[in-house]
């Protein structure tokens, strides 16, 4: 797929992976306490200042299918929010966006977190651990100021409806045609890939497929894009969680 044109001044998008080959194998704080009315509340001293209680910011929510920048430079989309083992917030996204430790932020360059897993070639997986003042939301955007929720992530079969949302195309949808598909790209092959009809462009690698209201997986590459369709890879979502002890997070 050819790379488009950036939505950022300097950025570039990360183009949804082309393919050289393509093999199928069976292979907030508390609110502070207000006394009683009628309670006796002691004077504080005149030489004692009067400990104010700062309120915790509200924090940024993200969701499936939104924009990040990776080491301000490259753009992405995001996958599902997830729960790390420590109960670290984040989101799972593609192998071949970032490496562990790139930086990511938002679009408007609020610092978001670190790549803290990163899978590619042979998977095409990472998640994304988020800094404190965000939130993830188990919910897919879909573009046009509605979500769709995620309540699981049981995978679709073969014919199953399925759409994709990402930041530069925004949300498409299609039907699954293969699962367990192999996938050479310039960087080397890739299994486990599900084939969809779904079209996608540069800048919509790691962002959420999902069938009704089930995570599916997250935009791999393929062949073509919106304007000449062509076949969309994803990779499911499951082997992700399992591999990084992640938790999908459910509405």
């Amino acid at each position: 797929m050819a790379i488009g044109s950036a939505h950022a001044s300097g950025l570039s998008e990360v183009p949804v992976s082309s393919l050289s080959q393509v093999s199928v194998s069976s292979l907030a704080a508390p609110p502070a306490t207000t006394p009683a009315q009628g309670a006796a509340r002691a004077p504080a001293p005149a030489d004692k200042p009067v400990p104010v209680a700062k309120a915790r910011p509200a924090a940024n929510v993200f969701r499936g299918g939104q924009q990040y920048v990776i080491s301000d430079k490259e753009l992405c989309s995001t996958g599902f929010a997830v729960t790390g083992s420590t109960g670290q917030d984040g989101f799972v996204s593609a192998g071949h966006c970032g490496a562990p430790g790139d930086a990511v932020e938002t679009q408007n360059g609020t610092p978001m977190g670190a790549f803290a897993a990163s899978s590619f070639p042979g998977t095409d997986y990472a998640w994304v651990a988020t800094n404190t003042q965000f939130a993830g939301s188990p919910t897919v955007s879909r573009h046009n100021g509605t979500v769709a929720a995620v309540h699981g992530a049981a995978p679709a079969p073969v014919g199953a409806a399925v759409c994709m949302s990402g930041q530069a195309s925004g949300w498409h949808c299609g039907t699954i045609t293969a699962t367990n598909q192999t996938v050479e790209y310039d960087q080397g092959l890739v299994y486990g890939l599900t084939a969809t009809t779904v079209c996608t462009d540069s800048g919509d690698s790691g962002g959420a497929f999902i069938s009704g209201d089930q995570a599916q997986g997250v935009t791999s590459g393929g062949v073509g894009d919106c304007a000449s369709h062509g076949v969309t890879y994803f990779q499911p979502v499951v082997p992700i969680l399992k591999a990084y002890g992640l938790t999908l997070r459910t509405s």
